[in-house]
């Protein structure tokens, strides 16, 4: 089970890097890119966003408007994330440049014993609850607007469906990594097969973490 941090000194809960939940789309409108930021916002896990960046046992800071990045921009707002029933922080940052993407971005220092790294997810197997909490997030986006893939780890970044398939090395380390979902036509163009993935709504596969 994860365990959370007592820190003393309030900024080591944002140090360690972070888990990230990383939503990657082809091209969003304005009123799409408000419909994923609400969808991400109003999810029962979700609180915020907020004016500063939650700390445990800090006051909670009040609540402000949700911003849409316009063209070319990365907007990035606090909040916290519910874990097991117990809030921690979190930035979700919103990208709108060469590629548009939103990522949910934990900080590692919020947990107990946790550290970074390739091997963190084999290392640390308790944090398949954030996971669950991501894939639920996930799948609440998917039904607004549709994403390419979703991909859950560490420092795990947006994953871009045509450099996957134009970098041979990366298509290797993203497959082998799991712990994504992935849009039918994207993923036949990686991966011809599709015997290890999941259908979890039409057209929408899943990979479990394989480490």
């Amino acid at each position: 089970m994860l365990e959370f941090s007592h820190h003393t000194e309030p900024a080591l809960y944002w140090e360690g890097g972070h888990y990230e939940l990383n939503l990657s789309f082809e091209t969003l409108r304005d009123k799409q890119w408000q419909e994923v930021l609400e969808a991400i916002w109003r999810h029962a896990s979700m609180n915020g966003p907020l004016a500063a960046r939650y700390t445990p046992n800090v006051a909670i800071a009040e609540k402000v408007a949700i911003q849409v990045p316009p063209p070319t921009a990365v907007i990035k707002q606090h909040g916290q994330i519910a874990v097991n029933g117990r809030a921690v922080g979190c930035d979700v940052q919103a990208t709108r440049s060469i590629f548009e993407c939103v990522s949910i971005l934990v900080p590692i220092g919020m947990f107990k014993g946790i550290t970074g790294g390739a091997l963190m997810r084999y290392r640390h197997p308790q944090l398949e609850e954030l996971d669950a909490v991501f894939y639920d997030i996930a799948l609440s986006v998917y039904s607004v607007a549709q994403f390419q893939i979703a991909a859950l780890g560490y420092e795990r970044a947006c994953q871009l469906a045509s450099e996957l398939r134009s970098d041979p090395e990366a298509r290797h380390n993203f497959l082998a990594a799991g712990n994504f979902l992935i849009q039918e036509s994207v993923l036949r163009a990686l991966e011809p097969d599709l015997t290890p993935y999941q259908e979890v709504r039409q057209g929408l596969y899943w990979l479990a973490a394989r480490f």
